[in-house]
């Protein structure tokens, strides 16, 4: 299932990237939150990499000259979505 996402600005990708790339890599997230979170980099960045945390980081790496910090998200999930009123709310996770 993909979800449709607005064009966002680059800083407002850039900003959002390092968050999802950790909750891809949160053991805390389901199948459902993980294709989702892929799906989402997918449309944000216009690569098509593998669901695969490992080429995403690397992409990053590559993309914006630095790497993702090891910690794990600041929030939770929902609480992430709740707050990008751009994403669409009508997914349950």
């Amino acid at each position: 299932m993909t979800r449709h996402f607005e064009t966002r600005k680059n800083t407002e990708v850039h900003d959002l990237l390092p968050s999802l790339l950790r909750f891809a890599a949160d053991p805390r997230i389901d199948a459902v939150g993980r294709t989702w979170i892929f799906d989402a980099l997918r449309q944000l960045t216009g690569s098509n990499l593998a669901d695969d945390i490992a080429s995403w980081t690397a992409w990053y790496a590559s993309a914006y000259g630095t790497k993702i910090s090891a910690s794990g998200p600041d929030q939770n999930f929902e609480e992430f979505i709740a707050a990008c009123p751009w994403l669409p709310h009508g997914a349950s996770f």
